[in-house]
């Protein structure tokens, strides 16, 4: 699989973790149902917000040529 197809595929799983950890943690805090404070959210959230900072470590991986880039530039000199 080429670089452009992965980080489609990864981007899909990245902010579906993301979407899971926020939405597990607004549920398990805030909504006032038989839900807030369940053990099944809080595994939830847990699980989905390690799986974010791998799968976001993996994305910084994938990108660091274009990171490298733009932020390590060679400055040119100015005469």
């Amino acid at each position: 699989m080429n670089k452009p197809k992965a980080l489609k595929f990864l981007n899909v799983f990245l902010i579906l973790a993301f979407l899971i950890a926020v939405l597990a943690l607004i549920f398990y805090k805030f909504i006032p149902t038989a839900l807030q404070g369940s053990e099944f959210l809080y595994a939830a959230h847990e699980i989905a917000g390690v799986s974010f900072i791998i799968l976001g470590i993996i994305h910084f991986t994938l990108n660091f040529s274009w990171v490298k880039m733009m932020y390590f530039k060679k400055k040119k000199n100015k005469p």
